[in-house]
């Protein structure tokens, strides 16, 4: 079904509904009527610009999610991050992170 809140992932939904649907009754159909083998092509022609579109969707979705993950390591590698708290004057235990003495 469409989804309207995913009407990115349309050329993936095609490329499957051409794949398990329409290609099987095309390719069944032109065995006994010759008459519908350019149908076929048409939808193997059809198939391919659908997945080109998929392909591309789905290179930007990893190059954002790869995007996502950077950003995620900066932030745990940036200092005050660490789970071991700011280190205390002297640099011994954890300090106060409520409460600072100078």
């Amino acid at each position: 079904m469409m989804d309207r809140n995913k009407a990115d992932e349309l050329p993936k939904l095609q490329v499957g509904f051409i794949d398990f649907v329409c290609t099987f009754v095309y390719k069944e159909f032109s065995r006994f009527h010759e008459e519908i083998t350019p149908m076929l092509d048409g939808i193997t022609n059809n198939r391919k610009e659908w997945k080109a579109l998929a392909d591309e969707y789905e290179a930007k979705m990893k190059a954002v999610e790869e995007e996502k993950q950077k950003q995620q390591a900066a932030k745990q590698a940036a200092p005050g991050n660490q789970p071991g708290g700011n280190p205390g004057p002297g640099g011994g235990a954890p300090a106060s992170k409520s409460c600072c003495i100078q």
